[in-house]
């Protein structure tokens, strides 16, 4: 369990903070390429105060962070559904808030994977405040289901994820 922490830790978490951090910056004509918004387009929502690019010194272009890329995505997505600019905008910040909070609700339950009755079950920790049940979420073919165990009776995450 912990050798899989850590490969997390050491894998997952840096890409992530690359991702989602100060290095990983796009130019405005990558944007407009990647996402198929027209820079002028960009620099109107810019303008607007639905997106903001990093601070730049004068004759510099337009940079951006990644998290700013997901958000103008998500605003295209919305436009592209007929929504206006700014319920667009709106659904969007909405739509972010709530995957930060999905993102702080897996780091925090994870625990690792185990078979229960040949099915790959995720543990997602103890489900009474007492701790002495844990909750897993099955994975089966086409469905996901939970199940509770008592806690001595939960199957150990394996050290070895090949297990």
């Amino acid at each position: 369990m912990e050798k899989i922490k850590q490969v997390i830790e050491m894998g997952v978490q840096p890409l992530g903070s690359l991702m989602m951090g100060d290095r990983f910056i796009l130019g405005i004509g990558q944007i407009s390429e990647m996402t198929g918004v027209s820079p002028r387009q960009l620099r109107y929502w810019e303008k607007r105060g639905y997106i903001q690019p990093l601070a730049k010194k004068d004759g510099e272009t337009r940079q951006y962070k990644a998290k700013t890329v997901v958000t103008i995505l998500g605003i295209k997505h919305f436009l592209d559904e007929g929504y206006t600019l700014q319920a667009a905008v709106k659904k969007m910040t909405v739509y972010d808030q709530q995957i930060h909070k999905l993102h702080q609700f897996i780091r925090r339950s994870y625990h690792g994977v185990v078979k229960i009755d040949g099915h790959n079950a995720v543990d997602l920790g103890f489900f009474d405040l007492e701790q002495t049940q844990r909750l897993y979420g099955i994975l089966d073919s086409d469905k996901v289901y939970y199940q509770v165990l008592p806690a001595d009776q939960a199957p150990v995450v394996p050290e070895n994820p090949a297990e």
